[in-house]
């Protein structure tokens, strides 16, 4: 039992980023149902985005930046004092924590080194500059290891996804090492999702009966012209497989992408192929994901993949790019694949084409229902033995 546990999230920066919203999105519906089973845990979030509507009765306060602004004289004259002898960017940030009495605030971290009532931890979501520099620009290479540099420095812990992620940070950031902890993601399945028609959904898409489910933001590492062109090779072979494509359109890296892929696919003939759904409703995409005979997990690179926890919650099998993060997902009933190879992406296609029915699998989401709920379960006993302290200690510290 945790003694009336105060944990506030500050969630900044996720419009657009899908894969970030799900990922706190998840933290809080499963600390939310621990305080449902007799924890005592208050949760409130710091932000300006707009969460969905399932975690909100999980939430007892909603905090934004008003809730900082110094509105006094005397305040205003303390905020800059206070700034200049903590060297903190946000001095009425830290009182503001304190004032509430928090007990963990996250992802959080401060330049100021005294002593805190509170425990704080820094989220590094992934090192895809490190991996793939090639798709960012000078400027945003210096500015994520100047972040990254200021984390690992001044966090008093540093939570990554991965394993793989933990490995990268000690490399290139060894300052975070003896900070680092390990927090893998697991998606919180509802009831609605099986709950759902997935053939309504196929149909309410114009899509066929049978189809393969890619479901990324069209970013280059997410590896869809690897993709297309493995359709392209199998066309050689007459074989002519569907796929559909869901995810939002816009690289902000790159702006002019998504009409790249679009000429890419028509220079390729397999435009007949290619169904491109852009950002969809998620109750919409779970379902084209049970009505899908698999879903395709393409990618260069990624941190912890969301849509392979989201696949995971139904058995749907997979075929996934032989990242090393990938592997230690270890998702069930998957393929790997050579992920700089189109002819490996084709033969895995193949293979499950040739073989593979429409779903929903009913059996096969009830097994994998049972077999989330062990995940879950562990995911939160992570969260609590991470953001869990004694205060007395704490205060008296």
């Amino acid at each position: 039992m945790i003694d009336g546990l105060r944990i506030i999230f500050v969630i900044k920066s996720i419009q657009g980023w899908v894969g970030g919203r799900e990922y706190f999105e998840n933290l809080i519906y499963t600390l939310g149902n621990l305080a449902h089973q007799k924890q005592a845990i208050n949760i409130s979030i710091f932000s300006n985005e707009e969460l969905s509507p399932h975690i909100q009765p999980f939430i007892s306060n909603v905090y934004t930046h008003k809730d900082l602004h110094p509105e006094s004289f005397t305040e205003r004259i303390t905020w800059k004092i206070n700034r200049y002898l903590s060297n903190d960017d946000d001095p009425n940030f830290d009182s503001f924590l304190k004032r509430e009495k928090f007990d963990t605030i996250y992802p959080y971290y401060s330049h100021d080194k005294r002593p805190k009532p509170y425990r704080s931890a820094a989220w590094i979501p992934d090192f895809q500059h490190k991996h793939l520099p090639e798709f960012f620009t000078k400027s945003e290479l210096r500015f994520r290891d100047k972040s990254f540099s200021e984390i690992t420095s001044n966090a008093e812990k540093v939570i990554l996804s991965s394993e793989v992620a933990q490995a990268d940070c000690h490399q290139y950031f060894p300052d975070s090492i003896g900070k680092t902890c390990v927090l893998p993601f697991r998606s919180i399945p509802r009831d609605e999702w099986y709950q759902g028609d997935p053939i309504k959904i196929q149909k309410k898409y114009n899509l066929p009966v049978k189809f393969l489910l890619v479901s990324n933001q069209f970013w280059k590492h997410k590896n869809h012209l690897l993709l297309f062109k493995s359709l392209q090779l199998l066309q050689k072979q007459s074989i002519f497989p569907i796929i559909v494509c869901t995810g939002g359109l816009h690289d902000y890296r790159d702006p002019d992408y998504s009409n790249q892929l679009l000429s890419y696919i028509h220079e390729l003939g397999v435009s007949d192929q290619v169904k491109i759904l852009g950002l969809i409703p998620k109750i919409d995409q779970l379902q084209l994901i049970r009505r899908s005979i698999a879903v395709i997990q393409p990618s260069l690179f990624e941190g912890w993949s969301t849509i392979i926890e989201n696949v995971r919650c139904f058995g749907k099998p997979m075929i996934v790019s032989d990242l090393p993060v990938h592997i230690e997902q270890d998702v069930p009933n998957s393929i790997l694949f050579n992920r700089y190879s189109a002819e490996q992406l084709a033969e895995s296609i193949s293979g499950y084409w040739g073989n593979l029915s429409p779903g929903p699998d009913l059996k096969r989401e009830d097994e994998a229902r049972i077999q989330q709920q062990v995940l879950i379960d562990e995911f939160g006993k992570n969260i609590l033995d991470i953001f869990t302290l004694n205060k007395t200690q704490l205060l008296e510290s």
